[in-house]
This record gives C-alpha cells, sequence and structure tokens, in this order.
C-alpha cells in the first residue's frame, strides 16, 4: 500500500521539476528489485555497493526520467520497508536503514521534485517512534544516515 502511494506521489510531481538530463546513465542494477539494495546495505557503515559496484546514491542520483524515478523509487522503498518492519528492536537493520536514508540524501543533492519526494518518503521510514525504538536502534539510524551521507 505505501509504495502504491509512493508511485502516485512520484507520479503526480514528475512535472514539477525539470530533468537535468544527468551525466551517467542509470545502472539496471538500480531496478533489479530491493533485493539487490538488501544485501548492498551489508557492507555499510563503510560502503554499500550493488552487484556490479553502483553507489546506492548514484541509483537516485541518476533516475531523472519519470520512469527512472518510477522504478528506483520503488526498489529503494521497498528495500526501506524491509528494514522498517525490524528497525525499532534490530539495531543492525536500524543502521542499514539510516544508511540507506543517508545515501538516498546524497544522491538528490540538489534534487528534483520528484527526487525530493522520494528521499521525504525515506526519512518518514527512518522516523523510528522513539517510545517504541530501543535506544540502540536510534542511536544506529543515526549513525546510518551520518555514514550514508558521506560515503552512500
Amino acid at each position: 500500500m505505501r509504495r502504491l502511494a509512493l508511485l502516485v506521489a512520484v507520479a503526480a510531481a514528475a512535472g514539477c521539476g525539470p530533468s537535468d538530463g544527468g551525466d551517467a546513465p542509470l545502472s539496471p542494477a538500480c531496478t533489479e528489485g530491493p533485493g539487490p539494495f538488501v544485501q548492498a546495505l551489508r557492507g555499510a557503515p563503510k560502503e554499500a555497493r550493488l552487484g556490479d559496484g553502483t553507489p546506492l546514491s548514484a541509483c537516485i542520483d541518476g533516475a531523472t526520467s519519470e520512469a527512472d524515478l518510477q522504478n528506483v523509487g520503488l526498489e529503494v522503498t521497498a528495500a526501506a520497508e524491509q528494514l522498517e518492519d525490524r528497525a525499532t528492536n534490530d539495531e543492525r537493520a536500524a543502521l542499514e536503514l539510516g544508511f540507506l536514508v543517508g545515501a538516498a540524501r546524497r544522491g538528490a543533492g540538489a534534487a528534483t521534485a520528484v527526487q525530493a519526494e522520494l528521499v521525504r518518503r525515506l526519512e518518514r521510514s527512518a522516523a523510528l517512534d522513539p517510545d517504541a525504538a530501543t535506544p540502540a536502534a536510534l542511536r544506529a539510524v543515526t549513525e546510518g544516515l551520518k555514514a550514508g551521507e558521506a560515503r552512500g
């Protein structure tokens, strides 16, 4: 349901920002499902790259067309949802979730409206309920965010 809402939001916002055309084409690894993202995040907080070596941030940065943003958005959001389900009680999942959001922030840079909307939705996944999450999980999300912004 959340992925459907993201798809609708991405499609609605697609006309709000110009596409800069990007310097590099979007890696096919960015649209092969949420699994490659979850797998790559096992390298966090040091470095997380998709199987072909693509940094996670490059998926957001390289997704400048409406179609690319929809495809990448669905995969990244699905990965975030998988991690979010465990993050309140699982420090490792919280760190990986934070890293994913930090990498998305890094990739969005001077974002189009659609890229900014994707990052905002990912940030909501990482906003763990402080009454439900363990203190270690809350710290891990923050650590992951910083690492993702630096090395994502």
